[in-house]
């Protein structure tokens, strides 16, 4: 072929020829034009619809992580108490930390809860710190009950890391981390913490961490909220060689609720409504916490969940008058004979005591008229009692919703 020459004939193509499509092209808006007005229109309403809902339910990065831990579980009942409940520690611990996951979040939906268990199984504490720590959580909240062999001891205490040289933390440092002896292969596991070695705790006071600051500012809320919410005695905020608060790198807080093997504070924390009261009282001290640490993103706190309590939401006048119409040692139930009908009944604990009145009176002398009244109805002791604050809440009470 070398040396042939080859002709191709030039032709001239017309713009309009370039711009034809070939049959064998899709023309994908060639049956949108067919369309009507009215059909592009929907068309168009839905495809802006679909990028709507993909943008609104775009998850929403967490403003903190919360681990809530219930103590013990499983194969480990933790203390026993008195005897005198099926019940012991582990499902105590349990029925609060399930509240405390449902107050916070019903209130605080920016808040991506995690629990170490959620029903009757035992995560080592080894397992429970590294979940914590491998998720990057904010904060670590362990509830506990606490024991003793005086049936007198009696009150409510929270725990963060470190050690002080006291009896007491030395007591209670050594009783929550015993179950840790029992677990198989542990020496391997918690690389040589002795549980019942007092020179580990003392090891331990020396630990640093730059979350203690924030771990005995939630513990002294949670005091705070215990003593005046729900009438505890306050036993303060102590530092503990606890394996779950030394180990976790972020600020953490072990509660004890109190002694199970004191009766009237076993059957307080059995009872629905005292488990209702602590969970309620964590609730408060973790929103406090939450507020300064880890606010909610600008676009959500605008949300009515914030709110803690429905009740709360109304104003009262300050100071309120109510009449006092009986005293109890135990809290009664919601559907107790003796509070039904009663006009805007409410509990408060003082010195130890539950205290029932009704009424929520601008003025005593509408109170003087309400105490003769619930006099007539049998209430013979009935006198009445001033309140200040604007809500329940700063007014120490809880209102009896069933009546």
């Amino acid at each position: 072929m070398e040396g042939v020459l080859i002709h191709i004939r030039a032709r001239k193509i017309s713009a309009r020829q370039t711009t034809r499509k070939g049959r064998d092209v899709l023309d994908l808006m060639e049956r949108m034009k067919r369309q009507s007005k009215l059909t592009k229109r929907a068309v168009l309403w839905a495809m802006g619809g679909l990028i709507f809902l993909s943008v609104a339910f775009t998850p929403v990065a967490p403003s903190m992580v919360l681990v809530i831990d219930a103590g013990h579980g499983g194969s480990d009942p933790g203390n026993l108490g008195t005897g005198r409940y099926k019940a012991t520690e582990k499902t105590v611990t349990l029925d609060v930390a399930l509240l405390l996951r449902d107050y916070i979040s019903e209130r605080f939906p920016d808040v991506e809860i995690v629990m170490t268990r959620d029903g009757d199984t035992y995560p080592k504490i080894r397992e429970r710190v590294k979940l914590a720590n491998n998720i990057n959580a904010d904060l670590f909240i362990s509830i506990h009950c606490d024991a003793f062999t005086s049936p007198n001891a009696v009150g409510s205490s929270s725990f963060v890391m470190g050690m002080d040289r006291s009896k007491e933390s030395l007591r209670v440092s050594m009783q929550e981390n015993a179950f840790i002896s029992r677990e198989q292969d542990y020496e391997t596991f918690y690389e040589g913490f002795k549980p019942d070695d007092p020179d580990t705790y003392i090891a331990l006071s020396l630990r640093q961490s730059i979350f203690l600051q924030q771990s005995l500012e939630l513990g002294s809320l949670i005091q705070t909220q215990f003593k005046q919410r729900v009438g505890r005695k306050d036993r303060g905020v102590r530092q503990a060689g606890y394996y779950v608060t030394c180990f976790t790198q972020m600020p953490s807080v072990l509660v004890e609720l109190g002694f199970l093997t004191n009766p009237t504070e076993e059957e307080f924390l059995n009872s629905n409504s005292g488990q209702e009261l602590m969970a309620s009282a964590l609730l408060r001290a973790f929103r406090t916490y939450k507020e300064k640490y880890h606010p909610a993103p600008e676009s959500r706190r605008e949300t009515p969940a914030i709110e803690l309590l429905p009740e709360e939401k109304t104003a009262l006048p300050s100071p309120t008058f109510r009449v006092q119409i009986m005293t109890a040692g135990l809290p009664l139930k919601e559907d107790d004979a003796r509070l039904q009908g009663l006009p805007s009944a409410v509990e408060y604990l003082r010195n130890g005591l539950y205290k029932y009145a009704v009424g929520n009176c601008a003025k005593s002398a509408e109170a003087n008229a309400l105490k003769v009244q619930m006099q007539k109805q049998g209430f013979s002791d009935a006198f009445v009692v001033k309140f200040e604050g604007t809500s329940f809440e700063s007014q120490g009470v809880k209102p009896v919703r069933k009546n």
